[in-house]
This record gives structure tokens, sequence and C-alpha cells, in this order.
């Protein structure tokens, strides 16, 4: 039954503050310009007081050129915001100024007095201001001190905690990663960066968190409305639940006594919420009103999901599992970390965020995990997860520094985690939290006991004080203490036998064939350095040729010793390249490559629970290991994962783990067949063993068959997978329309013709197709959109292509359909000026 009330209207009343703000410098260093110590300039609110320079002609785009170099005074200044603002009094009512988020220390003002402060960057504030505002016209001002200067002077007073680079970002709350990291850049942002409002109340809610407990039959659940209220002792509220089809399904009152009513509503016979691939994505509503003598004072709504949510810790003979279970069911996890998708936070809108996360979900992900350096996910990131079934590990906020255990800071970390476990409770897609990143790691392997003697370093918040957040206010989901943990401070957390691990050794010290060398229960980071699109980086390289002969290029590449890296990465596969184009598409794709062998060796291990990739996207124009670069363009390595992160996914794998290229012996090759989905899987498997003349030299037709949820290793016969000559034959297996190869040698040791072929373009239906012809074996066809971009009149990001990284052999033919991202159409008499130089390549094409 629904409960029905006659009371009036909700007399709580918002008032938005956002919009244009004005900004002045108020003080900071000699090299400030002096058009900026004298100007007024607009700025927007929600923003950040670089965007308002950069929008004002202040400073130039700091992702171009030095840029990043030529604004570090803008972190090191102090900045003040002011508006108008227009107020009436409400007898019986109180008013307060809340802000969102402001970054990072300020003080706030009303009509020249002081009414509180802020200085944590995460943090929601909220300040009454009833008794300084007067009818009619008031100002608003927030002063904004420098956060860089603040963490030093903290560094100052409690001494230096180590991390990896040489600025004090663990001294303050902010995120981490606007102190420059090994992918993004030193931008020390300030400013309004969240909401600001004025909210006049008689009674308020301050959240509403429902947490749902599943039967285990799943026939039944329990949905307990935690509703916190700023309202009058013996105020009722009220909790109606919507179901999925929009129908009642259940209501329940309370009685305010306290600060938190709890009221538990049942629901029969619930629909559940399942992760992407497994079952579909109902959401319920909960509506919650506060009523006080006949008259609303508040309400609330929110969607949320009916699912269950576990780890798996089973013993195994190496140690222990780590898999997270849902309904019920072990989940094998397919995901990408997440960092802020740009730096400037100001310019993340939520249709930027949805089309980040759809890019996930078309490459077969089902997880992104919100990494610690960054910043708490917006409810629009998570309604967005809710939707399309992606899981959310969401890490509290630290990253690869020691922290500092003092009171003041202790208070600001739980303050932290209470407001956005708070927030966050509803959304189903959230199924872990996590206490931070490489903390434990880097005092087991950074050498931080040396430096810290018996001074805390954050143990006490990934042990004690967030462990008690969430068993207080949401004891529903697992909690994760960091990342990469091993289940206790005392062993090594990067062990493969316990426990998440971080998978960085290949990377950073050999080829990514030694990614076959690991075992381990579940890897929540690996990945491999390539650079973003062409012209992505050709915008921001002031005229330079992308290259690592270009100064510009390496200035974007923040990766520790990363061109190094890079080209021990391409040593085995091709000749150190003679063109910054073929260095550009050589290092993409044995980027791609590198990961694809990473994911698919890891998903086609029984004990390995999920593989989480490193990174999704990108802050800025870069080289580093993200899948889709910072203009939203798909790197090959987004294709090659499209594959590698299937569902249903056929990968060659050497029978014994190790880096071997060589199957010669007794343990040889095995076919792995991987089954995510929720149904049978029986496909028709050709394997071929194929001279890179074109030649075949054995075959084999499998029918096969893998259940849901399961794993088939089926081995290759010998007479088919034993090559008679390693350096000249691939062994190529198509499964349901989709290839993949094994090479008996790295590419360097192939004795393979130089790569032959025909390209014929044609519009079709508003589209490009490209269709490629092989002569040879060709290995690795890309189409680049972007490079198409400027002969049919586009940006290259408005293009994108459906397929990339596409071998062929001899006679065979591939179609890549080029599309114009907003769904218009590319006119046919575009076409015969289409530039296809560098536009089409096969990695067989780079040379020396």
């Amino acid at each position: 039954m629904t409960l029905t009330t006659q009371a009036t209207t909700a007399t709580a009343v918002r008032h938005d503050l956002g919009g244009t703000w004005q900004l002045t410098w108020a003080a900071g260093p000699a090299t400030v310009p002096d058009a900026v110590r004298t100007a007024t300039i607009p700025a927007q609110v929600p923003g950040e007081v670089h965007t308002a320079l950069l929008a004002a002609g202040l400073i130039d785009d700091p992702d171009v050129g030095w840029g990043e170099r030529e604004q570090m005074w803008v972190g090191h200044s102090r900045w003040n915001y002011q508006r108008h603002v227009r107020w009436a009094p409400t007898p019986g009512a109180r008013t307060d100024l809340v802000a969102d988020g402001l970054d990072t220390i300020a003080a706030v003002f009303v009509n020249g007095l002081r009414v509180g402060a802020a200085q944590d960057q995460h943090l929601q504030y909220r300040w009454r201001v009833d008794d300084v505002l007067q009818p009619g016209d008031n100002l608003v001002e927030v002063r904004f001190a420098s956060a860089w200067d603040a963490a030093l002077a903290h560094e100052r007073a409690h001494g230096a905690l180590p991390s990896p680079y040489d600025e004090p970002y663990a001294h303050v709350r902010k995120a981490a990663a606007n102190f420059g990291w090994d992918w993004g850049p030193h931008h020390v942002t300030a400013g309004i960066w969240r909401g600001i409002r004025l909210e006049t109340y008689t009674g308020r809610i301050e959240h509403v968190r429902p947490l749902v407990r599943l039967a285990d039959d799943h026939t039944a659940a329990h949905v307990t409305a935690h509703v916190r209220v700023d309202a009058p002792a013996g105020t009722v509220v009220r909790v109606e639940l919507t179901g999925p089809d929009g129908g009642a399904a259940g209501a329940a009152t309370g009685t305010v006594t306290g600060s938190e009513v709890a009221i538990t509503v049942p629901v029969e016979g619930p629909e559940l919420w399942w992760p992407i691939g497994l079952g579909g994505q109902p959401l319920y509503r909960i509506q919650t009103t506060i009523e006080h003598d006949g008259v609303v004072l508040d309400a609330a709504a929110a969607r949320f999901g009916v699912r269950s949510v576990a780890v798996d810790e089973a013993p195994d003979e190496l140690g222990t599992r780590w898999a997270l279970v849902v309904n019920g069911r072990r989940v094998r996890i397919r995901g990408y970390n997440w960092i802020p998708d740009d730096t400037f936070a100001g310019r993340v809108t939520p249709e930027r965020v949805v089309r980040r996360i759809e890019q996930a979900v078309a490459g077969n992900a089902n997880l992104l995990r919100v990494w610690g350096g960054g910043h708490f996910a917006t409810d629009e990131f998570l309604d967005a997860c809710d939707e399309r079934g992606v899981l959310v590990w969401h890490d509290f906020l630290f990253a690869c520094a020691a922290y500092c255990e003092d009171d003041d800071m202790v208070e600001l970390v739980t303050a932290e985690a209470e407001q956005a476990v708070a927030r966050m409770s509803a959304h189903p897609s959230l199924v872990l939290w996590c206490g931070g990143n490489e903390t434990v790691l880097g005092r087991h392997h950074w050498g931080w006991v040396d430096q810290l003697g018996a001074r805390g370093w954050g143990a006490a918040y990934y042990l004690d004080v967030l462990p008690r957040v969430l068993a207080r206010l949401d004891p529903t989901r697992p909690y994760l203490p960091n990342s990469p943990w091993s289940g206790t401070l005392d062993r090594d957390p990067v062990a493969d036998s316990h426990g998440p691990t971080h998978l960085w050794i290949p990377w950073n010290d050999a080829d990514y064939a030694h990614y076959r060398d690991h075992d381990p229960s579940f890897v929540a980071e690996m990945g491999w350095c390539g650079p973003a699109a062409w012209t992505t980086l050709e915008r921001v390289l002031d005229g330079q040729a992308p290259g690592p002969d270009s100064t510009l290029t390496q200035h974007h590449l923040r990766a520790i010793d990363g061109l190094h890296k890079l080209t021990r990465g391409l040593q085995p596969h091709v000749p150190a390249p003679a063109t910054g184009a073929d260095w550009h598409f050589a290092t993409q794709v044995v980027q791609a490559r590198a990961v694809a062998t990473g994911v698919e060796w890891l998903r086609s291990r029984e004990r390995c629970g999920g593989v989480v990739v490193w990174q999704l996207n990108d802050c800025w124009p870069a080289i580093s290991w993200s899948a889709v670069d910072h203009a939203g363009i798909e790197k090959p390595l987004w294709h090659a994962l499209r594959r590698s992160f299937a569902p249903r996914l056929a990968t060659i794998q050497p029978v014994q783990p190790g880096p071997t290229h060589d199957p010669t012996g007794a343990a040889g090759l095995a076919l792995v067949l991987v089954n995510d989905g929720d149904t049978d899987w029986h496909p028709q498997v050709l394997i071929r063993r194929v001279g890179l003349n074109g030649r075949e030299h054995a075959r084999a037709d499998l029918s096969l068959s893998c259940p849901a949820g399961g794993l088939v290793r089926v081995p290759v016969d010998p007479g088919v997978g034993g090559p008679t000559d390693p350096h000249a034959e691939l062994l190529v297996v198509d499964v349901d329309g989709v290839r993949t190869t094994w090479s008996y040698r790295p590419d360097r040791e192939l004795t393979a013709p130089r790569p032959e072929r025909r390209v014929d373009v044609a519009a079709v239906r508003g589209a490009l197709r490209v269709t490629v012809t092989a002569g040879t074996v060709l290995r690795d066809v890309c189409v680049f959109a972007d490079r198409l971009a400027a002969s049919l009149g586009v940006e290259g990001p408005d293009l994108v292509v459906d397929d990339a990284l596409v071998t062929l052999l001899p006679g065979e033919r591939h179609v890549f359909r080029v599309a114009r991202r907003d769904g218009g159409a590319i006119r046919s008499s575009t076409v015969d000026g289409v530039a296809l130089d560098l536009a089409v390549r096969s990695f067989g094409e780079v040379t020396g």
C-alpha cells in the first residue's frame, strides 16, 4: 500500500549560486603576469582558476607546448572569488551556505564577516549564515590560499613523508594527481570546483542510505532506509519504494527522535540487479519525505538496486583466491582503472563521463576502479554505471605515499569517508571499497621504514578509521585495506599467492612475454605505455612531429624512464624505427600486444579472479598507459582489449607458465576457451599452421563446448601446432568470426616478406568503407580515422573506426568502417581526395 499525505509543499528552498563570479588575484610569486595582477576575471562556478584564466585569455593552454611550466605561478598564488546574491529572510527558518567542493584551502566571508573555512577539497561544507545575511543584496566571498604552500607548511611542521615524487601532496587533502604523476601534469588547482548554494529550511534531509539485504535464496529482500535529518523531534519520516516497472513496491514510516531514523521495507520477489552480461539492471526508486505538523519540510529521491556482493577468498594450493561474487555468482572481472578525465575538473562534463563509460562498455569491460589519487566519483558517473551494469571498485583517496596520522588529518579523513559512503550507498554498481593505492606496497618496497622510523604512515586509516566508518554507515559492501593487498601487513602485497596484486614487472623490467611468469589471484593494475593518437599529440607539440626526437613528445611522457622502456619494448619486435610516424605506430601496436598478452594469459588461468588494466582514460594529451586518449580517440590498445575482454574468449597459450615463444617441447600449446557469459558456448574452431609465405602446413577443425562461467583447455595437436620452421610460420585460429594468432618467434626473428596490400575507399551509407586486400600475410592492420579526418573536413576525434589490429592471409580482405561519432554523414564527394598516407598501416611496414 502506498502511504499518502495531505501536507503542504516542502518549505526547504535551495538557491543555486553557480554561474559567473568575479575572480581576482590576491598574492603570489614575482612571475605572475602584470595583466593578471590587476584584472577582474569572469569565472564560471563550478570551475577553477586555471579555466577562468584560460577563458579570459590570460594564460595559454597549459597542455600545449611548454605551457605547463609557464603556469606554475597559478598554484602558488592566492585568489579571491566573489559574487552578489539577493536574500529575504523566512520567519522561523535558518539559512546555510553550502559548498559541495572548495579546492582546497579557503576562508569564506559573507558581507565581510568570516563565516567558515575549508581545508579539504573532497568535503562538503555547511555554515549557518542567516545571522550575517541582510534583506536584499549580499556579498559572498571565497578567498583561496595556495594548496601547495599549505602542504609545504604542513610538511615542515610535521616532517617529510616518503612518496615517489618531490611534491608535498600527502600533506594536504587534495587530489594527489594535481601535483603531477607519471601520466599527468603538474597543475595545482584552486577554485569553487563543485556546486555552491544557499539553503533555507526548518527541517532538512542530510542523506538517505538505502542498505539492501538479499535473502540467500533471492526470494526476498529488506531495504533499510537510514535517513539522517536535521529536523524537529516528532517529525514524521515517510519512505516509499517504487519498483522498476513504476509500481508501488512498499512503504513505511518512522518518527524523528535524534538525527537518524532507520526504516525497513520488505520487498518480496525482488528483481535482481546484475553485472553487465549476466542479467538486467532493474532499478528501484526510494522517495523520502519529512513532515512536521502537517507540513512537508523536505524530500529526497534516489535509485537503488537489489543485489548482494561478497569476496571469495577460498584457500587454494598457492594461497588464497580473490574474486568478487554478486548474487552468489563468481564474476570474473575485466576492468580498467579510472583516473580524473581531465586535469581541470570543471572541463569534465557529465556527458563526457558517460562517453568514457560507454567506451569501456563497448570494449567489453565490466568494472571500473576509481583510483585513490583523484576524486570521489560523481553521482553522474555512478548513475551511468548503475544503468549499464558496470561494477565500481572505489579507492578512498590515498595514493603512493605515507600519510600523517595526526588528529586534524584523522578528523578530515573521517569526514571525507562519512560523506562519500553516505552519498554513494544507494548505487548498486559500487561493489567494493578500498583503503587506498600502493601505500602498503610503498612501505614494503620503497624504503619507507628507514625514512619513517616509528612515525605513523597511514595504517591507522586503512585498518581502523575507514573500516569503522563502513561498519557504521554501510556494512553491506566488502572492504579491501589497500591495493595491492595480500591479507596482512606482514605479507608482501604484490605476492601472487594472496589477494589483488599489481603486475608491473614486465613494463618496468622485461618483455611482455614475461606476464606468463605469473599466476596471481587477481590483478588490480597492469599496463604498458603507448602514445595518444597522432592528431591528439600533433595539436599540443607546437609544430614538432610526434616521435622520440621531439622534446615536446618527451615532455608529454611522464613515465619514469619512459622513453627507455618504450625502446626496450620495441627491440624484440622491430628495428629502431626510422621515422617518428613509424615509432608512433610501432609503440602503439606493441602497447596493444603487450597488454592483450597479459590479459589473455591471466584470463586463461583458473585461479585468477580478474584483471583491471591501467588505465582507461587520460587527463591530458600524453604518452601513457591509457586505452582512450584525452581527445576521446580509442588507441589500438582499446581494440586489442575489446577482443581480449570479450565475454567469450579463445586464446592460444603455452601449457606451462613462462615467457617462451617455443612450444616445440613436451609442454606445447593449448587452446583455452573462456566463457564469462550466462549461457553455454558451442564454437566451431579452425586451427591452421600457416607459413609467412601464405602456404598452409596443417589444420584442425574442432567442435568444442564451454559451459556458462567456465574455462576449457584443449591441447593443440603437435602435428598442427608444432612448427617445421618457427621463424617462418604462424598458428592462426578462427573462432566464431574472431581470429587469434600465435607467433613462434618475436617479430624481428621472423623471415616474413615485405608486406603487400591494396586499399580501396568508398563512401557507403554516410560512412567511409576502407577495404584492405592482402597480397602477403599482413599482421596488425590498422586504419587511423584521425589521420583521415583532415581530408574529410572534420576534426580527428570526430571520426571513429570500427576495428583494428587485423591479421590477413594472402588473398583475404577486411572492410574497415570509418564513421562520424555524431552519426552525421561523410559526403561521397570527399572520398576522391582522401589521403591514405600513414592512415593505413600493418606492423611489418615499420622500417629501421
